[in-house]
């Protein structure tokens, strides 16, 4: 019986999931290549004994990016270890990946080197002060997707100052100081957007 934990893979480019794929079996991993984001979570949900972890590309996600956050945040619940590789270093993109609940994030250059000894180590415990909440994810993604604070307030139903008290709660778990490091941050996230769409 395979000891290895089941690795699913949520990987949108062809090249990258069959290559990823195929080092992982190579390395006797069994690997569920997840093709939509319905699949990845019926998947990750059903019960087993082995251990589990989710990969994820971020680099294909185009448009899923918000409904991969959202997944990244359920699995806190789960016992099951997140990885997240981006297509270059950007670490407040990492933060927003760690924030949201991946348990490591790297680059896609050190798949090769990196991937299969954190495959090994036990499941990382981010520190909880730096994890989002649902409502402060929720306010992040509406930012994200170019909603103003008042239409934001009108969504969510509550007083524009407590969106903005939610901002603030934001930049503070992620370590962004600066009125010039949301935009940053905004623009990254749309940037990471657009890359597949």
């Amino acid at each position: 019986m395979n000891s290895f934990p089941i690795i699913f893979l949520y990987e949108s480019r062809v090249l990258l999931r069959e290559g990823l794929t195929a080092q992982l079996q190579q390395a006797g991993h069994q690997v569920v290549a997840c093709l939509s984001m319905e699949q990845l979570t019926e998947e990750i949900c059903q019960q087993t004994e082995r251990p589990k972890i989710l990969l994820v590309g971020a680099g294909g996600l185009g448009d899923k990016l918000f409904n991969v956050l959202r997944t990244l945040h359920f699995t806190q619940r789960l016992s099951l270890k997140t990885l997240v590789y981006l297509p270059g270093s950007d670490d407040m993109l990492s933060r927003v990946f760690m924030g949201a609940g991946a348990c490591h994030c790297l680059t896609e250059d050190k798949l090769g080197n990196e991937l299969l000894p954190l495959l090994q180590d036990p499941i990382a415990k981010y520190c909880r002060a730096q994890r989002l909440s649902p409502s402060e994810l929720n306010i992040l993604i509406d930012f994200a997707s170019g909603l103003h604070t008042p239409e934001i307030a009108a969504r969510r139903n509550c007083h524009p100052k407590t969106v903005y008290t939610f901002k603030l709660n934001i930049r503070t778990r992620l370590e962004i100081d600066t009125k010039n490091g949301w935009f940053d941050l905004l623009s990254r996230i749309a940037q990471l957007r657009s890359l597949y769409e």
